[in-house]
């Protein structure tokens, strides 16, 4: 009885209350180096989901958070290894189209703030990054390249390198779309905010995807119409060997004209 009750327990993990017309998305996500901080000894990294409305987020904690303090190696590189999941959900509406996508268009950002703590224990952003959470099920693995501002003033050199008082951007959602206001993301540009490179962050996504009920036989309506579908490779196969028959039989006629 008791391992009946263990194996139904186990079971009832993978039973969720999903609507039939949504898709839901786990991910874990695991922050693991950090490359080429140089001049960096202790450094540690914020991180933010920057999610639209339209995701229904199963635990809106997991949206930020902050990984653990690493020193640098020889090689310039931070180790963390720190990890934690996203499970977010979004309405899938069918079209009429044969072309419909299954797999929402990846919207979610995660957002990465590089901090540098030195001997007096100040703190001061060192790179800022983001990148396109994968959506589609699979292990990924993506260096996320990071920049800072650029400080020309020699007086703000000074407050950096004695005070650690470097300049930081007030929203860091502005590492990803920034907002100008006119909720145009079609050009994305930081002119004239003056940035130069800094190091980058290697992150590991691992996707899976739960479809309801509706999407799953709507993809499977599709597939079936795919298969019965003739290819556009069997078709231009199709095409090549009427062209050559055709051709084959004018030669024919051309052949029997001259033997006349």
């Amino acid at each position: 009885m008791g391992l009946t009750k263990v194996i139904a327990a186990t079971n009832n993990i993978f039973v969720e209350n999903i609507k039939p017309d949504c898709i839901r998305h786990v991910i874990n996500v695991t922050i693991d180096t950090a490359k080429e901080f140089h001049d960096c000894s202790h450094v540690y990294i914020r991180y933010l989901i920057d999610a639209t409305p339209d995701w229904v987020l199963a635990e809106p904690k997991s949206l930020h958070g902050v990984t653990h303090q690493s020193k640098a190696r020889n090689d310039s590189s931070n180790h963390f290894g720190h990890r934690f999941t996203l499970d977010v959900s979004k309405s899938w509406h069918h079209s009429s189209s044969e072309t419909a996508e299954l797999v929402p268009t990846p919207l979610l950002l995660l957002l990465l703030e590089v901090y540098d703590v030195n001997m007096w224990n100040r703190q001061k952003s060192v790179g800022y990054g983001f990148t396109h959470i994968p959506l589609t099920p699979g292990c990924y693995s993506i260096d996320v390249p990071t920049w800072r501002p650029h400080v020309t003033d020699t007086s703000l050199q000074l407050h950096d390198f004695f005070l650690g008082l470097a300049p930081q951007i007030e929203n860091i959602k502005y590492a990803g779309f920034p907002d100008d206001g006119n909720n145009d993301t079609t050009v994305l540009g930081r002119f004239p905010f003056s940035t130069e490179a800094s190091g980058s962050v290697k992150v590991r996504f691992d996707t899976m995807i739960q479809m309801g009920r509706n999407v799953l036989e709507q993809e499977q309506i599709q597939t079936s119409i795919n298969l019965h579908r003739p290819s556009a490779t069997s078709n231009a196969v199709e095409e090549v060997i009427q062209t050559y028959q055709r051709a084959k039989q004018r030669l024919k006629a051309a052949h029997d004209a001259l033997l006349r």
